[in-house]
């Protein structure tokens, strides 16, 4: 019955904790003898049983009150700096073409009518992720350089997240061809 307000009453309780240690710093803040308690003269003897001491004793231990303690220097507010310049972005490299003898998998992936279907993504391997999505014109290429020759790969085609065309099994030694036709 009162499962329901657990994560409200667990809620309750860290605020009254946070509340409780701030309250608690808060007033550690503002004992400027850093937690020590500094007692009168007169307590100190009562607290050990003599005599309390006299008044000239206390002058003498009481601080001048018309000694007004010296003001901080102020700091006048200056400028923000200046931004620095601008700075020019590194121009990218560009890309290498592919290595037509290399290890990759790469095609073109097309709809029923024959029209380059872009922005499908091509995974590769037993790990579901994309690793390639199909160009504009519906072209793709995945490296394979990486991985040794001769190892058979899954290779999906999505479209929104949901599998629309697999070639499972495919045994990458060199450069393999994949075209498919994937259904809008």
């Amino acid at each position: 019955m009162y499962r329901r307000f657990l994560p409200l009453i667990a809620t309750l309780v860290v605020l009254a904790c946070v509340s409780a240690i701030v309250a608690f710093a808060a007033s550690r803040g503002n004992d400027h003898s850093a937690g020590a308690v500094e007692a009168s003269p007169s307590a100190t003897a009562l607290a050990r049983g003599t005599d309390a001491p006299a008044a000239s004793e206390l002058a003498s231990a009481t601080p001048d009150p018309t000694v007004e303690p010296t003001p901080e220097p102020t700091v006048a507010p200056t400028e923000a700096p200046p931004p620095p310049p601008p700075t020019r972005a590194p121009t990218p490299r560009p890309t290498a073409p592919p290595d037509p003898n290399a290890l990759s998998i790469s095609g073109r992936v097309t709809d029923q009518t024959g029209a380059g279907y872009g922005g499908v993504c091509v995974t590769i391997g037993p790990p579901i992720r994309c690793a390639t999505t199909s160009a504009a014109n519906g072209t793709y290429y995945v490296s394979l350089d990486s991985a040794p020759p001769g190892i058979a790969w899954d290779v999906r085609y999505l479209v929104g997240g949901v599998v629309k065309v697999e070639r499972l099994g495919v045994i990458v030694s060199g450069p393999v061809v994949l075209n498919v036709v994937v259904p809008r």
